[in-house]
């Protein structure tokens, strides 16, 4: 009669790429946890159909002394250039071009810096156009792109989106440089301003 062999029972130590495997299945469920957690109720989203605003307004900025709407945060680098200036603004939209006798139609708070040590003089900008006034009182733009304020001509900017009734909102804006008061340092720029929107 053969001998039958018993059974041989090795021991289980996990291999180091039995561990990896463990432990990249274990992150995926725990990521998969924390998207199934985080998410809300879904609901199909219907959207309206898309209209075109043209919004057309003053900006007024004041950049020293006691009515100063801007505040320098970064110093100059570079006089001849302006080079690494930061500013912080807190400036008035208006109807008209004179932000003393001219309705208010919201603030444009937000900043911008000199990124080049170039003598062609630009800024980047980055803001956000709050309104207070009529149908869009409560609704917000909001505008960023580079600025040449000695170039004579007018500069485009992007609307990169939107609240209140501008939600989803795209579109540019056109400004052009209106006038400069030297000894209230005033500077006031035109906006027309193209927002598609739902």
């Amino acid at each position: 009669m053969a001998a039958t062999k018993s059974p041989v029972f090795l021991p289980l130590v996990p291999t180091i790429a039995t561990l990896l495997v463990l432990a990249a299945a274990a992150s995926s469920f725990a990521a998969g946890e924390s998207q199934t957690s985080f998410a809300t109720k879904k609901q199909p989203m219907t959207m309206k159909k898309a209209k075109l605003t043209h919004l057309h307004f003053y900006w007024s900025n004041i950049r020293s002394g006691p009515e100063a709407t801007a505040q320098i945060v970064a110093p100059i680098l570079n006089n001849a250039t302006f080079y690494g200036t930061v500013a912080l603004n807190d400036d008035t939209l208006t109807l008209g071009p004179n932000p003393d006798n001219s309705t208010s139609v919201g603030k444009a708070r937000g900043l911008y810096h000199f990124p080049s040590n170039t003598t062609a003089l630009v800024y980047e900008m980055v803001y956000n156009f709050a309104f207070t006034y009529g149908d869009y009182n409560g609704s917000s733009i909001s505008l960023l792109g580079s600025v040449f304020p000695t170039s004579g001509t007018a500069n485009e900017l992007s609307v990169a989106g939107g609240t209140g009734v501008f939600r989803f909102a795209r579109g540019y804006a056109v400004l052009n440089f209106f006038s400069f008061d030297p000894i209230r340092t005033l500077v006031v720029n035109e906006l027309d301003v193209y927002v598609s929107h739902y």
